[in-house]
């Protein structure tokens, strides 16, 4: 019996939104960072 492995599919928007940030210069820790404190100062509003 073969297992065939699950495919996830990815979220365009997101694709678009990470490619948009990689071409302004943004390395994936800076792209996490600005969610990070996005995401704190949506809680304190």
């Amino acid at each position: 019996m073969r297992v065939v492995p699950e495919v996830r599919k990815l979220d365009e928007e997101w694709v678009s939104l990470l490619k948009e940030a990689k071409a302004m210069g943004m390395d994936v820790e800076e792209v996490r960072e600005y969610i990070q404190n996005f995401s704190e100062r949506k809680r304190v509003l």
